[in-house]
């Protein structure tokens, strides 16, 4: 599963990034890049979110193990401050239960869902010129998820990251690079490791950009597997209020699922 993405929307004249953001590297895409044209940006904004994420991966066993993920996203914008708030609802089945952020725990062998980890994270821009800005960001997991289902460890984890945007025309070059502290689970003992994004995102139009990029992260345990997976999406405005994005997933490790796909819908207030 995918999940920081950022929502990401520079307007004309500025690089700013926007995010609502999926949890990086190793968790489900809750919003996936988008780099759109628009107006100028707004003192203060609401906006909400939801989509749906199916995800099927083996995870070093034998069999596959699936996963679908509905993600309830709320974002606040106030000045160069972005606060975002994600509820979950999870669906897992088979041998390993991955959680939203990218632990994969064993499973129940059947089918296990219902509500997830909630995820509190805050922003703000630490750095803006008219091509090139960087925003710093701190997320807070916290344990709500059932761990007897195994749609969560049972933990708080918390994490720091750095994301960066260069505009150069209508194609903008993404990357982040963060650190997480992982909760250990009663008997496991979490490495926290450091993850990194690189992506670019082209504007086809006034209304619909399109693009590409690569989440990694460290392993967890010695004998895991780092997550290297690529998400391809595409973002269409509807109009000055809905947003629409598509995506695809395909992972190249252990750690990550062996492909997904998902659609997420906003509306700003």
């Amino acid at each position: 599963m995918v999940q920081s993405a950022w929502w990401a929307e520079c307007v004309p004249g500025s690089a700013r990034l926007r995010w609502i953001g999926r949890s990086l590297a190793g968790g489900r895409v809750v919003l996936a890049l988008a780099i759109v044209a628009g107006g100028a940006a707004r003192a203060s904004e609401l906006s909400l979110a939801t989509g749906l994420e199916y995800t099927s991966g083996k995870y070093g066993d034998t069999a596959a193990s699936t996963s679908w993920y509905l993600p309830l996203v709320a974002r606040y914008e106030q000045g160069s401050f972005i606060f975002r708030a994600t509820l979950p609802y999870l669906r897992n089945t088979g041998a390993v239960s991955r959680t939203p952020d990218g632990v994969a725990i064993p499973g129940t062998g059947g089918s296990q869902e219902g509500f997830g980890d909630i995820v509190l994270a805050a922003g703000a821009t630490l750095w803006s010129a008219s091509d090139f800005s960087v925003d710093g960001v701190a997320k807070l997991k916290l344990p709500t998820a059932d761990p007897g289902k195994e749609l969560g460890t049972g933990k708080t984890d918390w994490s720091m990251q750095f994301d960066g945007v260069q505009r150069v025309g209508p194609v903008s070059v993404l990357a982040t690079l963060g650190w997480k502290k992982y909760g250990d689970p009663d008997g496991v003992d979490f490495r926290n490791p450091l993850f990194a994004r690189l992506g670019f995102s082209w504007r086809l139009s006034a209304v619909t950009s399109v693009g590409l990029y690569h989440d990694w992260r460290e392993r967890l345990r010695p004998r895991g597997s780092e997550v290297s997976e690529t998400t391809a999406y595409v973002s269409v405005r509807l109009d000055p209020t809905w947003k629409l994005q598509l995506y695809g997933v395909k992972g190249f490790s252990d750690a990550s699922p062996d492909y997904g796909a998902g659609l997420m819908v906003s509306r700003i207030y």
